[in-house]
């Protein structure tokens, strides 16, 4: 089956993948068994229960991408609970912790702080020693000195068929690691072009393995609004009102709110989570439309929700607007472009929690337009995304497209939005002259991506074309 999404193996699961040995070694190390999150209150002392209250809280807000509380509530563990026997356990998180945060240097500190502690008091001491040291020797084979200390997260989005195969591959990957970058993006053609385009279930876990060898994050980027590599049903077809006649239109796109498509959406989701990647990207809609389009699963759940017997022509086709029901016609209109975009957030949480079924840390990014920022209404109408929901109802982190509104502006528009920063990224389309593209020819986008200042996490989107001088 065609592929294009993958899920999070963070927590445990990540840790026990195909790990680079020492040239002079002939196997692999044993998988390690997965860390169990923390859990209940022991409900006898008083002051271990409220310690074990606060690492559960810490790891809820680790889980739900809420990294900096989380910081906070393992440090205040760490800090006031030093005889703890479950003080490995809060060092191996906060080490997650940091590693979200992009400061690698503070990860590996509580790494060998919980490999070099007694351990036999601890619960569950070795098992935390093996994931701890399994994972420096992981995070040493990572570039971790940031550009200029600012840069947290460094990403690369590639096209699937522009991959190099064989050994280029592993060279190519451990390129990428001494040039700062820390995460891969594989994102999959449209399944009617010819040729070793598509990313498949082997493909993502050959990949992975590579990519874990190397020290790479491994995400894959996945097109819900054109279902690029996905089977497709007839019935889960969008269709518009044509300005002409009132004739209903059939378009190339699935529906984005019809119940059938969301929940194969959720079992594919399901699939990937087993293939050994580290992320989702949830690609943004490429072409404006997104209130016009319709299919009759969705139109029906929405005239149920509000009690409306108005069809999709008298809601979506032209009508003048001196015409009194048009004017009743396009308060239901914008309660359609609500509802659509809401099923749009709702889903990205069904696909979050369908990752972090396997993988608790899951990482889920959705990608936006600028107009999401600057322009809500605009963002909402044309491609179905409502920032404020997309961040509250999913936790996902948000990949904002660089367009013509500066960077600052853009910056200062999260700001005005308590918790949004620290999940904001910002994409940067790079023009490069070699597929796939050598750090040599990223050069200047890396230091671009440096002098960003405030914007700590960044996406370059490796384009083919004459690279700019």
């Amino acid at each position: 089956m065609p592929f294009t999404g993958c899920t999070l193996r963070i927590g445990g699961t990540a840790l026990i993948l195909s790990l680079c040995l020492l040239a002079s070694c002939a196997k692999r190390s044993p998988p390690l068994p997965p860390i169990p999150p923390p859990g209940e209150a022991s409900q006898g002392d008083p002051s271990r229960d409220a310690q074990s209250r606060l690492l559960k809280e810490a790891y809820r807000a680790f889980v739900q991408e809420r990294y900096p509380t989380a910081e906070l509530f393992f440090r205040r563990f760490v800090d006031g609970a030093p005889d703890s026997p479950r003080l490995a356990e809060a060092r191996w998180w906060l080490g997650r912790t940091y590693e979200q945060l992009g400061d690698y240097r503070g990860a590996m500190t509580q790494y060998r702080l919980v490999a070099a502690g007694p351990l036999e008091q601890q619960t569950n001491g070795r098992l935390y020693e093996g994931h701890a040291l399994r994972r420096l020797d992981e995070l040493r084979q990572l570039h971790t000195h940031q550009h200029n200390g600012q840069v947290g997260r460094l990403a690369l989005r590639i096209m699937a068929g522009e991959l190099p195969s064989g050994p280029p591959l592993t060279s190519w990957l451990q390129e990428l690691v001494r040039g700062g970058v820390t995460a891969l993006v594989v994102e999959s053609f449209p399944t009617h072009i010819p040729g070793p385009s598509s990313l498949h279930l082997e493909n993502v876990k050959e990949i992975a393995s590579e990519a874990h060898r190397a020290g790479l994050l491994l995400w894959v980027a996945l097109d819900l609004h054109q279902g690029n590599g996905m089977e497709l049903r007839p019935e889960w077809m969008a269709t518009t009102i044509s300005g002409r006649g009132q004739e209903r239109v059939a378009t190339p796109r699935p529906d984005i709110a019809h119940g059938a498509y969301q929940s194969y959406l959720e079992w594919f989701t399901r699939l990937l989570s087993r293939r050994g990647c580290d992320g989702l990207l949830l690609v943004a809609r490429s072409t404006a439309g997104f209130s016009e389009e319709f299919s009759e699963g969705s139109f029906q759940a929405f005239a149920a929700a509000f009690g409306t017997n108005l069809s999709p022509e008298d809601l979506l086709a032209p009508a003048p607007s001196t015409d009194v029901p048009a004017q009743g016609r396009a308060t239901m209109y914008w309660r359609w472009v609500g509802w659509k975009a809401l099923s749009y957030a709702k889903l990205v949480t069904r696909l979050r929690n369908a990752l972090r079924e396997a993988s608790p840390a899951a990482t889920m990014l959705v990608e936006v337009h600028q107009s999401a920022l600057t322009d809500p209404l605009q963002g909402l109408e044309r491609y179905g995304e409502d920032l404020v929901e997309l961040m509250s109802q999913t936790s996902a982190s948000v990949v904002v497209q660089r367009g013509e509104t500066g960077r600052d502006q853009l910056w200062e528009k999260f700001g005005q939005r308590p918790g949004m920063r620290e999940r904001a990224w910002i994409a940067l389309p790079v023009k490069v002259g070699t597929i796939p593209p050598s750090m040599g020819g990223l050069a200047r986008e890396l230091r671009d991506a440096a002098e960003l200042g405030r914007w700590s996490n960044v996406l370059i989107r490796a384009e083919s074309g004459p690279a700019v001088p």
